[in-house]
């Protein structure tokens, strides 16, 4: 019998909330016109939830490198092309549709614009090709790095990232020409999230061993987490660092660090709750489709208090684009469309640190 590693369904359905929540007090405070202390306070709230969107790259290696570490199932390519690649491609086309039908853009410019946020990645789906650029990489570290010792992986990825993501903060002079007219192309490459990816293929691989030294684990999970939180509040209230982007150089010692705390954490508890089991279940159409969810319940809401819209806008952003998915996952190919919706365990599997379905 497969079992399942119920800490990631919290995990999962803790980042997916975390990436609504954020774009909903965006659009929130461009929608309403507030103090600026109001808009410090509420940036504030979205830099401490910037996690969100690399944790989906822990999440996502752990249970390949839990299941995979050592070989590759057959259509191991195939099907994962299939099921991420398709939608950055789709989603952008389903915003088009309501933008032509909403507003009076020409179909030629707004397919223009489309075709542009594709290529340049220059939507909140780029998130997919790096996850596609992991899946080449999983591939390397089973076929070529899986017997080099762990703490030379981690040394070397941990380098490559901090690099990176030093330079696209402070040095961006020395970023590509390209990345200089499309900022969004910063956010692409492997090298801006290897470290996230080698932690999460170690955690994967000696998973029963990481949950094994939850004892000491945790205590220092926390301490991890709270320090790398107060590095990052700092950067960003001293303006050292003043971006609201998950390509900052201080949300990788912090994303890691809360990655184990809420693994130590929620691997206290047994029984994993419906709602988490549903929000995990959903988690990929309502990422990409959440903005959706926003135009669609903004353009029938009247004037109201600004507590009350964000909230609003936030359940939207999650109910709307489960309806959508569960009406386009009735056909064949909705999955490919829209996002496929997640198998979740039945009652009578075991949810515990074990095998996870492919």
């Amino acid at each position: 019998m497969k079992k399942h590693i119920n800490e990631l369904y919290w995990i999962r359905a803790l980042a997916c909330l975390s990436v609504v929540f954020i774009h909903a007090v965006t659009r929130t405070y461009v929608n309403y016109d507030l103090p600026k202390s109001t808009i410090d306070i509420m940036k504030i709230v979205q830099i401490t939830l910037l996690f969100a969107t690399p944790m989906f790259i822990l999440i996502f290696e752990v249970i390949l490198g839990h299941t995979y570490w050592d070989r590759l199932p057959k259509k191991f390519f195939q099907k994962r092309f299939l099921y991420l690649f398709f939608p950055y491609l789709t989603i952008p086309f389903i915003y088009a549709l309501y933008e032509i039908a909403t507003t009076s853009s020409s179909a030629m410019t707004v397919l223009d614009t489309t075709l542009t946020n594709i290529q340049y990645a220059y939507w909140h789906g780029y998130f997919i090709i790096i996850i596609l650029q992991f899946v080449i990489i999983h591939a390397l570290f089973v076929k070529v790095f899986k017997n080099v010792p762990a703490w030379i992986m981690l040394t070397v990825t941990f380098f490559i990232n901090a690099r990176y993501l030093h330079t696209a903060n402070f040095n961006f002079d020395m970023m590509p020409p390209i990345m200089h007219e499309w900022y969004s192309l910063v956010r692409v490459p492997f090298l801006g999230w290897i470290f996230y990816f080698t932690v999460a293929y170690y955690v994967g691989r000696y998973l029963k061993q990481v949950k094994d030294f939850r004892k000491w684990g945790f205590p220092i999970a926390i301490i991890a987490s709270i320090g790398s939180l107060m590095y990052l509040l700092d950067n960003y209230t001293t303006g050292k660092l003043d971006q609201l982007t998950s390509v900052r150089f201080d949300i990788m010692f912090y994303t890691v660090a809360l990655f184990f705390l809420f693994y130590y954490l929620f691997s206290f508890v047994k029984k994993v709750p419906k709602i988490v089991m549903f929000i995990s279940k959903y988690s990929f159409p309502i990422y990409l489709l959440h903005y959706l969810g926003f135009d669609l319940i903004h353009s029938v809401l009247p004037k109201m208090n600004m507590g009350l819209y964000v909230i609003i806008l936030f359940i939207a952003g999650i109910v709307i684009p489960v309806l959508i998915a569960r009406i386009f996952n009735l056909t064949p190919f909705g999955k490919f469309i829209v996002g496929q919706i997640r198998h979740t365990p039945k009652a009578k599997d075991k949810l515990s640190g074990g095998q996870v379905p492919a």
